[in-house]
């Protein structure tokens, strides 16, 4: 599967998209259940990339799941989820969450 982080970045959009059309009211359980739709539609996405690890691809879309959603909600404010990112980032670079 070539296109696998790509078909991943238009999930991630269209997850974005669909997270401003909810009212207010529903704030709260729309951004955990339209987080959690995408990391499902992520694993489904990367059980079909057969040469991609799996683990670590799974990993990394877990720990940006959890940022967003503490962005979202306001627990976590934008430059520290930058940060965040960056250290999931350098970690994944690194070799974090590979198979050996």
């Amino acid at each position: 599967m070539m296109y696998t982080w790509l078909y991943i970045f238009f999930l991630l959009m269209a997850g974005n998209i669909a997270l401003q059309l909810v009212p207010f009211s529903m704030y709260f359980e729309a951004v955990i259940l339209i987080n959690l739709a995408i990391l499902g539609g992520s694993y489904l996405i990367f059980r079909r990339d057969y040469f991609s690890d799996l683990r670590a691809n799974m990993l990394f879309m877990t720990g940006l799941t959890v940022i967003n959603i503490l962005t979202d909600l306001g627990i976590m404010s934008y430059i520290m989820s930058w940060i965040a990112f960056g250290a999931l980032f350098v970690w994944s670079m690194a070799g974090g969450g590979r198979s050996r």
